[in-house]
């Protein structure tokens, strides 16, 4: 449709970028609408709380397309990220700056998209550079990879035990407040890729655990973090997990190496991570890491930055230590039956995966707002468990991380990190013992 002059595209004649994508935004428009006349003709008649079920993610939807129109422009984030793909494509090296902080897999398979995108336009006669398509495809997987994330967040709450109304609701609520999601998007950032990976593995670990592992897999090869869910898995035993994440991570290492004949991407990345400046970005108020709060409580005390990095230590051994605490705590729950919507069993496993699944925000020397997205199963959790008795912390904290918007201000920029602690400590196994009056003593008394 973009590279012809038909009259219903006429005002699209311009060729420009927007155009593509108001065009793109039609085209998706039209399938959604179908998908929802689809499901309103499958039932005979719809009762109030049934047209809310139906109606709300059709909306939620065309907002989450409406932004990812709007906001389809490189970013300079995308430049960082597009540097890197032409050099893939030309042959070079694509961590000789130090912006390019992923694995090879991203970059790689957006140089394939690259090639394709050659073909493509050659095909239908356009004259237009390669490099629009594989913006294109990016910006429209943001999209997709948004919706299949709220889609897996409503199957995440039914797992644990939301009715279908609330759960719809609460999602929609998370998903629309949400700065994150924004950036994400405004940034054209891969964070709803991470951000799926994990919702697979909460959903299908329990009865698919080898599928849940390949889901990591794949995501911790587009970027580290979900590789920090196989810590719950080995401690869970969860072997079938780890084959899958081991299988997985081979897999797509065979097929970028080449099958096994050419590692000279993964020697560039290893080199690069070696030598990576890992305290670089912790200097902007912007960003929420630990060590960035350190460096500015340091400078706003006067206080030299040569104890950063020890300090910093320090604080990641703490959460090493806070998290295998609660580890040992959750393993020595006894829930009474009633206590909870789920069995002992998956509480336990799905309080571990979700503390490792936001760990990354608390020991990385880099967290920025966007990367806050991964937080959202863990709100949708803390919603679920203490949403009752604590509507109001739990509202605070997910408010402060969710709906905070960005500015530069110390202390008060660092008050997303302030939010995931506070979700953190409400769905403490203590806190959670004290809520339900579940005990705590060894697992084998409880069988």
């Amino acid at each position: 449709m973009w590279s012809r002059d038909w009259e219903v595209v006429r005002l699209a004649s311009t060729k420009q970028k927007e155009d593509l994508f108001g065009l793109f935004a039609f085209c998706v428009f039209c399938v959604m609408t179908f998908a929802l006349y689809l499901d309103v003709r499958a039932r005979d008649r719809l009762s109030a709380g049934e047209l809310l079920l139906l109606g709300l993610p059709y909306l939620v939807g065309l907002i989450f397309l409406a932004q990812t129109t709007e906001l389809s422009f490189g970013s300079w984030d995308y430049d960082q990220y597009e540097a890197a793909f032409r050099a893939i494509a030309e042959g070079g090296n694509p961590y000789l700056g130090t912006r390019y902080l992923y694995p090879p897999l991203f970059a790689d398979m957006m140089a394939f998209v690259f090639r394709i995108g050659l073909r493509f336009f050659s095909y239908v006669g356009m004259d237009k550079s390669a490099w629009v398509f594989v913006f294109y495809v990016h910006q429209a997987s943001l999209l997709y990879f948004l919706l299949l994330s709220y889609f897996l967040s409503f199957e995440f709450a039914k797992q644990i035990g939301l009715a279908n109304l609330r759960s719809v609701i609460l999602v929609s609520v998370i998903y629309l407040f949400n700065v994150p999601v924004l950036r994400t998007l405004s940034n054209n950032q891969v964070n709803f890729y991470i951000l799926a990976s994990i919702l697979l593995v909460l959903v299908l670990l329990r009865k698919y655990p080898f599928i849940a592992g390949l889901a990591a897999a794949v995501g911790g090869m587009i970027k580290i973090y979900p590789f920090a869910l196989s810590a719950p898995m080995v401690l869970l035993k969860k072997w079938r997990a780890i084959f899958g994440l081991f299988a997985g991570s081979l897999l797509v290492i065979f097929f970028e190496t080449n099958f096994f004949r050419n590692f000279e991407l993964w020697r560039q990345f290893i080199n690069f991570y070696r030598s990576f400046p890992v305290e670089q970005e912790s200097l902007l108020f912007r960003n929420s890491s630990p060590m960035s709060f350190l460096r500015s409580t340091l400078g706003f005390l006067n206080l030299p930055d040569t104890i950063l990095r020890a300090v910093f230590v320090c604080v990641v051994a703490s959460v090493g230590v806070w998290y295998l605490f609660r580890f040992l705590q959750r393993e020595r729950m006894a829930v009474p039956d009633g206590a909870l919507r789920m069995d002992t069993d998956f509480f336990r496993m799905t309080g571990h995966m979700l503390d490792f699944s936001v760990i990354s925000l608390l020991i990385a020397p880099s967290a920025w707002e966007h990367h806050y997205v991964i937080a959202i199963p863990l709100a949708i959790w803390t919603f679920t468990l203490r949403g009752r008795d604590a509507f109001l912390q739990t509202t605070i904290g997910t408010a402060l991380v969710f709906a905070l918007p960005v500015f530069n201000v110390y202390p008060f920029s660092y008050l997303r990190m302030a939010g995931l602690l506070i979700l953190l400590l409400l769905v403490s196994p203590k806190n959670i013992e004290k809520t339900f009056s579940i005990s705590v003593h060894a697992k084998k008394n409880s069988r």
